[in-house]
């Protein structure tokens, strides 16, 4: 996942959490900002993200976090996110499934969940463009 407004800047894992980075060649760096985008865990019409030892980004206290699926309804529905039309050309904001109306978004490029708002600045910290993976 490109940030929109960074270009040069992509989801990446670090210490559990997400954050916006420059990727540098290395193969561990590249694998930690690689995510196989698959069917919501909550609602198959959404999109959850696995990593490549298969657990998932979900928001915990509205920080994306890398955590095991313990198979609770919280757990799924924390994990599952909805595609939304973005004002940027090629980019998809992406809704919390329980919790309509908050979107992912990077604030001093950690990747959070909030509110939505009808600024040009948080419309920008939440489009994401959907790449090739890195890894």
């Amino acid at each position: 996942m490109q940030s929109v407004n960074y270009p040069d800047r992509y989801w990446h894992l670090s210490n559990g959490y997400v954050r916006l980075d420059v990727i540098g060649s290395g193969p561990e760096q590249r694998e930690d900002s690689t995510f196989t985008l698959v069917k919501g865990l909550a609602d198959s019409s959404c999109h959850s993200f696995v990593t490549s030892d298969g657990t998932y980004l979900r928001h915990r206290s509205f920080v994306l976090v890398k955590q095991r699926n313990d198979g609770s309804s919280l757990f799924q529905q924390d994990a599952t996110f909805c595609a939304r039309a973005s004002s940027y050309s090629g980019a998809i904001a992406l809704e919390s499934v329980n919790y309509p109306g908050y979107f992912l978004r990077h604030d001093r490029f950690q990747l959070k969940l909030e509110r939505y708002e009808y600024g040009g600045q948080y419309r920008a910290d939440s489009a994401f463009r959907l790449v090739e993976g890195l890894a």
